[in-house]
């Protein structure tokens, strides 16, 4: 049985607020996921909406990328420095081998002494506590420089500072009588006051503009450029 661990700082935790229970439901649900099937926090787009839309509140796994809880990345989400806090695939396959050949060894034990002499128990109990720790409790002792680093195929960065909305921006933001200027700025801001790093900022700019306030009540055309370029 793998472990998901989760900080007792996270209940009251700015980002936690800011994603909402629901999204952190779903945020706790994929990371187990993730742990049983040692996918090293990446979690693919249809099993991240299917949690999503299973909640008793359904929420956007878009929340948790504004957050700060996921990156988006090609083919789905990554949580954000998986491998720092959690056991790498690796580490947890080879805990899986090492305590499976363990119940094999002890179960072997068992037989041999029920079929020619007295059980060791004391034989039997140390071949399976010497393979690993006790397998109900989590494993708190690795660090950083133990986990290997995951890889992506698309890394994911900081706002370039040269980063401005795009035309289709510009024509959306327009279509939707949203103030471009001010929520590119709110946009920026909160980037860098989390720290954000981002796959495709052109992608989470849209998402923004999404839920953003529209000041002007306007009626997007059919040819708007939003439609053309992001919903394809």
């Amino acid at each position: 049985m793998g472990w998901f661990k989760v900080d007792d700082q996270l209940a009251f935790h700015a980002k936690s607020v800011m994603a909402g229970n629901s999204a952190m439901g779903l945020w706790v649900r994929a990371g187990s996921w993730s742990s049983a099937q040692l996918t090293d926090g990446f979690i693919p787009t249809h099993m991240a909406n299917a949690m999503a839309n299973a909640m008793a509140k359904p929420c956007d796994p878009d929340a948790l990328v504004l957050a700060g809880f996921w990156n988006e990345v090609e083919g789905g989400f990554q949580f954000h420095e998986w491998q720092d806090f959690q056991p790498s695939a690796e580490t947890e396959k080879a805990k899986r081998k090492a305590t499976s050949a363990a119940r094999s060894r002890a179960g072997k034990a068992g037989a041999d002494a029920r079929w020619h002499g007295k059980p060791d128990g004391n034989r039997i109990a140390s071949e399976w506590q010497s393979d690993g720790p006790d397998p109900t409790r989590p494993d708190l002792t690795l660090s950083k420089e133990s986990v290997p680093e995951t890889s992506r195929k698309k890394p994911a960065v900081r706002l370039p500072a040269s980063w401005k909305p795009n035309d289709a921006h510009t024509q959306y933001a327009a279509s939707e009588g949203i103030a471009i200027d001010f929520q590119a700025e709110r946009f920026r801001t909160h980037a860098e006051a989390n720290d954000r790093r981002i796959v495709n900022w052109d992608a989470a700019f849209k998402n923004w503009l999404l839920k953003a306030e529209r000041t002007v009540k306007t009626k997007p055309s059919a040819s708007s450029p939003w439609n053309q370029e992001f919903y394809k």
